[in-house]
């Protein structure tokens, strides 16, 4: 993917020779301003490098150019408008800020304390223009004008502000119950809080959860008080500084960047007054966190984070498409709201549970190719990578100009890691299981099958002071504390919870029993079934669950970091109000039982999914999100792939994988490491033992696709050949080439079961002796694999050549960042989760506002950087629930539902209409429809080969979670501003991808917004269809 910042070559020379004489009289000309004025400058110095080689212009038709930008023509540039405004602490536009030589920057942090600092910010073409010529003066007054196309001043357009909002917000140190006891309350109430809700509180403003200084509508009390919280939270010990003053100030009187405009006319204003006098009598932000490295994160790193160009608008803001958002100063003043927030962002880069800084992706995105991971904005912290080239004490206290970035991160990761590591427990080891090699072809959805000879074992482990690993010896088995008898006994991966102080895996004792959970400590004592889980099963009332004569396997544990257990289980439809109780059969092969996820919480069981094929492998992201591997099964589609969904239901959303266009049928034994790469194994279907070849993904760089057959791109097989130029960046990493991963053709090895290391390197079984991926009995032994470079790494007593060594996990204790639960200020799913009915109906159903349905449906059968087809003809569309089996257990059954596609084999599939949706004129739309069941969409699109557009049911099933209140899609005219950076242009166009500033004002407006939803709840569902669907 390209990068959408001025990383690349911005050569800007000094052209003050240029420009005619300032005193000279215009003539009329059929030439814009720009032609005449501004294209010259750009054209000759921009467009080619002074070697003569093409910068910044179009080089191909896919619209790709270095920077992402094009000079030679006025529309191309404005649709950088990113680059054309002047933001945060930097004073200059972006555009002109890496032309320029290094930019003098004194910053004031939220305590009144200054730094000065000279900015670094990297560029290819170097500082070759100077300020003080003409071409400079004549290209930054065109900006401050607002960069126009005849240099018209550029007039604020006015948004139009939606209703407030009556929610207020949650923070521990907010208390609705009570007025605030300070002085300066009722000042606030009777002279700031109107002017707040009437100017800033719109839903689409500071009303938006998803924004900074979220606002209620200040009626009630409680909303009172929320306001007042949230707004003393942008006052300045010095008044004049606060960003509540300087944000909506007229930039003529010091008014700072920012996306709702100018209030205030000038500091003379009434209303200004009144807030000044306010913040004033606040006295400024009390809410300091007490955290070690606050202060020094505060005065110097995020000043570091400022030299480099990290808060460039295009590259990590509020509107950026990726998931490190820090936010800007006001001017140069970065508050205590602004620090504070961009602490705890910053923290979650860092790999704290590691001794070596560079694990984490705050420095590994920026360190040298080789050594780091891809990062967009190139290497910008790297110092060659090496801590001890470091003075930690000069890095900490000494002038901060003259420290180099990468050092200043690494003492202030010192110090972090010191306080919050002190209580985790150390890595003492790995626990793994031993088995004998096996003949059997061990597939994810075969996992009823039983395989005895299994040995849960504890082999000790220690990191050096590089966080490397190495055993130490005392291997064990843990079995016989379990009432294990390894010659019986058929174990299976092995998890460790993220304190460090529990090991819960899968095990049975025979054929004829179900696998069960158990638990016990790292060493082996205090192993047991775990009771909830083994317990028959109940729903949410306590009533029993009917096992439809199936039996019942619990499977798959995994830890979130707050302790709660989740597992993969045959019970099936655990809630009172399920239509299809109990355990079901597979839809993609009715001989094997289906599974899903379920949580343990509260000493009581949770269905989180409910899918009709195989869900399993759950483990979590760093910011406690589930992820899973999940069996996509349709008439001609089948895919394993990597999926994430929040654990309290929300946003099952896909991860990656999804489609064939990956280059492989299956990604499974997904995990994060971390580093915030992502690990799985990739493998054409049919791989044995769940084997294949080890992949990283950076999925911040978007979808990949690799696959070379045009028949794996379902819509517009010219994404094939889009991947192809060199502007385009890989997400996928194979690891070790040698093992493709490929079913009946030449391989040299295969990984299976990977786990996460402190320092981000993987912990996995590999086997050497594998020629043929789908025809080998095993050997796995137990490797590191070093996630940058490939590098494997054997150790010592994990690799018996007469034994598998399989589901290796390192013992040790990390950091709990907690869960993530649904919420409205996620831009990829915003919702939330109703968990019981007040004035409508909410749990047994959930609602969907899609604020751009044929928008978010051209993604639904291909998402790759290629255009996009946006079915604007479309009216309306068909939800249809996808139903299990009812009798059937195989393939081989008489059923008018099983049928073969052709392609990859027989599979069942019944579904019934539930509903047709109309859409709004704008696209959008609202309705409610049943939760917790299977559903598949039918929409107006055109495949691949196809004349025209039709009906097609969508290749896999989704599920909404009971009481989920979602808000979907972008609008389509924002899509390329959003979305693009990692999804591609719709035009498929590169220049089209841009960061649009004032993007969150805009990005939630549909006429759907304002209607009744469509109930598909209350209609009756139709009858059920068998194949071929649409």
């Amino acid at each position: 993917m390209r990068p959408i910042l001025l990383v690349s070559l911005l050569a800007l020379s000094a052209l003050g020779a240029a420009l005619p004489s300032c005193s000279q009289r215009e003539v009329e000309s059929e030439q814009t301003y720009f032609e005449r004025k501004i294209a010259p400058i750009l054209n000759g110095s921009c467009a080619r490098s002074p070697t003569g080689s093409l910068c910044h212009i179009t080089q191909d038709e896919r619209g790709n150019a270095l920077g992402n930008l094009d000079v030679t023509e006025y529309d191309l540039v404005a649709k950088r408008r990113d680059l054309l405004v002047s933001y945060g602490p930097y004073g200059l536009p972006a555009l002109l800020l890496k032309a320029f030589p290094p930019q003098s920057l004194q910053l004031t942090a939220y305590d009144g304390t200054t730094e000065t600092i000279n900015t670094a910010i990297p560029h290819t073409g170097n500082s070759i223009l100077d300020p003080s010529t003409a071409g400079a003066q004549a290209i930054l007054k065109w900006i401050e004008r607002g960069a126009t196309e005849n240099n018209a001043e550029r007039k604020q357009a006015k948004i139009e502000k939606e209703p407030c909002l009556d929610r207020i917000g949650k923070d521990p140190m907010f208390d609705p119950s009570k007025d605030p006891a300070t002085p300066d309350y009722a000042a606030f109430v009777s002279d700031v809080n109107d002017w707040l809700v009437s100017s800033c509180a719109g839903s689409n403003c500071h009303g938006a959860p998803e924004g900074s200084f979220p606002l209620s509508c200040g009626k009630t009390p409680e909303q009172k008080r929320w306001n007042y919280f949230s707004a003393s939270d942008y006052v300045a010990k010095d008044p004049q500084f606060s960003e509540l003053l300087r944000r909506p100030m007229n930039p003529a009187y010091g008014g700072t960047y920012h996306e709702g405009g100018a209030f205030f006319d000038s500091p003379a204003d009434a209303q200004y007054q009144k807030v000044l006098a306010w913040a004033k009598a606040q006295g400024g932000a009390t809410n300091v966190p007490k955290d070690a490295g606050f202060d020094l994160f505060a005065k110097r790193v995020q000043p570091m984070l400022v030299k480099r160009g990290c808060i460039l608008v295009g590259c990590h803001s509020a509107p950026a498409f990726n998931d490190f958002k820090p936010r800007a100063s006001s001017g140069s003043h970065f508050g205590l709201a602004a620090t504070r927030d961009n602490y705890r962002q910053v923290l979650k880069q860092v790999a704290l549970e590691s001794p070596d800084p560079n694990a984490g992706r705050l420095i590994r995105k920026n360190l040298e190719p080789g050594r780091g991971i891809k990062h967009r904005g190139g290497a910008l912290f790297s110092l060659g990578g090496d801590p001890t080239q470091c003075d930690l004490s000069a890095a900490e206290t000494g002038p901060l100009d003259a420290q180099d970035p990468y050092c200043v991160l690494v003492a202030w990761i010192a110090k972090e890691r010191a306080e919050r590591t002190k209580d985790l427990a150390p890595l003492s080891g790995i626990v793994y299981v031993k088995r004998p090699p096996s003949s059997a072809p061990e597939t994810l959805q075969g996992f009823e099958s039983y395989t005895p000879g299994a040995d849960l074992r504890f082999i000790g482990a220690t990191l050096d002071a590089q966080g490397k690993l190495a055993t130490s010896g005392g291997d064990v088995s843990l079995s016989a504390g379990c009432g294990l008898d390894p010659a019986t006994a058929d174990v299976r991966r092995p998890q460790v919870s993220w304190d460090g102080k529990t090991v819960a895996f899968a095990a049975r004792t025979s054929a004829t029993t179900p696998l069960r959970i158990y638990s016990m400590k790292p060493d082996g004592s205090g192993c047991a079934i775990e009771p909830v889980i083994g317990a028959p099963p109940s729903d949410e009332t306590g009533a029993a669950v009917p096992d439809n004569g199936e039996p019942i396997h619990d499977f798959d544990p995994a830890f979130a970091p707050d302790g709660t257990l989740v597992f993969a289980s045959t019970r099936g439809n655990i809630r009172k109000s399920a239509e299809f109780k109990g355990p079901q059969r597979s839809a993609a092969d009715p001989s094997k039982l289906n599974s899903n996820i379920y949580v343990l919480e509260n000493g009581k069981i949770r269905q989180l999914t409910f899918l009709l094929n195989y869900e399993g492998q759950p483990s979590f992201k760093l910011n406690g999100q589930m992820l899973l591997t999940a069996e996509k099964r349709a008439p001609g589609f089948y895919q394993l792939a990597a999926r994430r969904i929040n654990l309290d239901g929300g946003d099952y959303h896909p991860l990656f994988g999804q489609r064939p266009s990956m280059g492989y049928l299956q990604l499974t034994d997904c995990i994060q490491l971390p580093d915030g790469n992502f690990v799985g194994v990739a493998s054409d279907r049919g791989a044995a033992h769940t084997a294949g070849t080890l992949v990283t993904v950076n999925r911040s760089i978007g979808p990949d696709n690799v696959s070379p057959n045009p028949d794996d791109y379902m819509e517009d097989p010219d994404a094939l050949d889009y991947a192809k130029t060199p502007f385009f960046q890989r997400a996928l990493t194979i690891l070790d080439p040698a093992a493709t991963g490929r079913v009946g053709q030449a391989t040299l090895g295969a990984y299976r079961n990977p786990s996460v290391l402190p320092n981000s390197d993987i912990l996995v079984s590999y086997a050497a002796n594998v020629v043929d991926v789908g025809s080998f009995s095993g050997n796995f032994d137990v490797v590191t694999v070093d996630s940058v470079s490939g590098q494997r790494t054997s150790l010592a007593g994990l690799g018996d050549p007469n034994a598998d060594e399989l589901w290796p996990v390192a013992v040790f204790g990390r950091v709990n960042r907690g869960v993530f639960r649904s919420t409205p200020a996620d831009p990829t799913g915003s919702a939330v989760i109703y968990t019981e009915d007040d004035d409508q109906s909410r749990t047994d159903r959930a609602q969907l506002t899609y604020l751009d349905f044929p928008m978010i449906t051209s993604l639904m059968f291909q998402s790759t950087r290629s255009r996009r087809t946006i079915h604007t003809d479309m009216d309306d569309f068909e939800y249809w629930e996808a139903l299990p089996p009812q009798g059937e257990k195989s393939l081989d059954d008489a059923s008018p539902y099983i049928i073969d596609d052709g392609k990859f084999g027989k599979l069942y599939a019944r579904r019934r209409l539930l509903g047709k949706v109309p859409l709004e004129d704008d696209g959008s739309t609202r309705l409610q429809l049943p939760a917790g069941v299977p559903v598949v969409l039918s929409v107006l699109s055109k495949l691949q080969g196809e004349s025209d557009s039709t009906l097609h049911h969508q290749k896999e099933e989704m599920q909404y979670y009971p009481g989920e209140w979602v808000t979907l899609s972008f609008r389509r005219e924002l899509f390329n501003n959003f979305c693009g950076g990692c999804h591609g242009p719709t035009s498929g166009k590169e220049h089209d991808v841009a960061v649009k500033p004032d993007l969150l004002s805009q990005a939630s407006k549909a006429v759907a917004k304002a209607a009744d939803p469509v109930d598909l709840v209350k209609l009756t569902p139709g009858e059920p269809k068998a194949p071929p669907f649409p």
